[in-house]
């Protein structure tokens, strides 16, 4: 209909008529522009709260699980230190033999901090890492991944002594639970073989197994500094998703 006023107005010469076709075309042009980009900004700004709130999410995952892992361990360094003190000063009241064969058969059960990036890790895949507007944000990410894989690399190298002093522990012990058990399972000192005293003058398997407490200590220390990481960077999300909210 404009195509056809304009050529109406040109062919009676009406100029002013046809600047103010003119004006309407372009004037309707950049409005039809500014609210596409208006609404492409705003399904930016959506899909950047949607990442954020997953996101913010899997930290809380993280924490969680991580506290878990904490109390798990102390309780296995507190094994460990029992079946440690025990063989150097061998000595083991009656009460204490089971507890200590619990201890021997969890020597070696330490786990990783725990860092879900689920949704960090789909973000640069699918290119919207670039949605997250606050760079103090991006980089809070970004270090979050980099403590992920800095820990994961520490705790190769803890797996590698961990492995070997598995292997030493069951060369020295006979398991004869006649029932399966879970790696979970609490086991009894009728459960297990050991020569409580053949062990306490071997100076080798002490230091092993000291060794072990002292990885699941640091273990321990890892997970506090996730927590810690994790926590820091939770906060910022929630400033962050709370400004978002009221613009």
């Amino acid at each position: 209909m404009i195509l056809r006023r304009v050529a109406e107005h040109v062919k009676a010469q009406n100029w002013i008529a046809v600047g103010i076709d003119f004006l309407i075309v372009v004037v309707g042009v950049f409005v039809g522009i500014q609210a596409q980009q208006w609404h492409l900004a705003w399904e930016q700004r959506r899909l950047e709260r949607v990442y954020l709130e997953r996101i913010q999410s899997d930290i809380a995952l993280s924490i969680e699980t991580n506290e878990l892992n904490i109390t798990r361990l102390e309780g296995l360094s507190n094994g460990q230190a029992l079946v440690v003190d025990s063989l150097r000063h061998c000595a083991l009241a009656e009460n204490r033999k089971d507890a200590l064969a619990d201890g021997v058969s969890d020597i070696a059960k330490v786990g990783p901090s725990v860092f879900v990036l689920s949704t960090m890790d789909e973000m640069p895949s699918a290119g919207h890492f670039s949605l997250i507007s606050n760079p103090d944000m991006r980089d809070a990410l970004n270090g979050l991944a980099r403590d992920a894989k800095y820990q994961a690399n520490i705790f190769t190298a803890i797996c590698a002594q961990l492995a070997a002093a598995t292997t030493i522990t069951s060369q020295r012990t006979i398991r004869i639970y006649p029932d399966q058990k879970t790696p979970f399972d609490p086991v009894a000192w009728n459960e297990m073989e050991i020569d409580f005293t053949a062990l306490c003058n071997e100076k080798a398997f002490q230091s092993v197994l000291s060794n072990v407490r002292y990885l699941t200590d640091a273990q321990i220390s890892l997970n506090s500094r996730a927590i810690d990481k994790l926590r820091q960077t939770k906060a910022l999300l929630a400033t962050e998703l709370a400004s978002s909210g009221s613009s």
